[in-house]
């Protein structure tokens, strides 16, 4: 495959690091009936343990969000592509809207002990205790989410 491949059709993309910040101010983490799940959505360091999780997270959760959106019609029945689309649609919308502020925390949460570990100046490292200890008191607060049932 490698050899008989289009050098022409390869794509080289820099990866981007996405901060809590802008995670939180994202409106859609996709467009239309495309979205994105896993660590496309929510890179993050290795800090917590959670990025395997939190993707089983996202796949439950979408699962779930289209068996509620979908789950009652059957192939044959008769529905137009602008249905199935708005529906599609409305299902990843739901999703987006219910991982958004898990996201956001998770990645916060590794963030702040990410910065603990970089800071050499023990004021600064002291600043980012105190914020990991207001923001996170619980310490296994982030393995305490409920996916819902599927």
């Amino acid at each position: 495959m490698v050899r008989n491949g289009d050098l022409d059709q390869l794509f080289l993309n820099q990866l981007r690091y996405r901060t809590p910040w802008n995670l939180f101010l994202r409106r859609r983490f996709g467009e239309g009936s495309v979205t994105v799940a896993g660590d496309a959505m929510h890179a993050m360091g290795p800090f917590i343990g959670q990025g395997g999780a939190a993707a089983l997270e996202d796949a439950i959760v979408l699962a779930r969000c289209f068996a509620e959106t979908i789950g009652g019609i059957r192939i044959h029945d008769r529905i137009s592509h602008k249905e199935w689309r708005m529906r599609i649609e409305m299902a990843i919308h739901k999703y987006e809207k219910e991982r958004k502020m898990r996201v956001v925390k998770l990645s916060a949460q590794t963030f702040v002990i990410g910065k603990i570990l970089d800071s050499s100046w023990l004021p600064l490292k002291l600043i980012w205790i105190a914020l990991m200890v207001v923001l996170f008191r619980h310490p296994n607060s982030h393995t305490l989410y409920d996916c819902g049932q599927l």
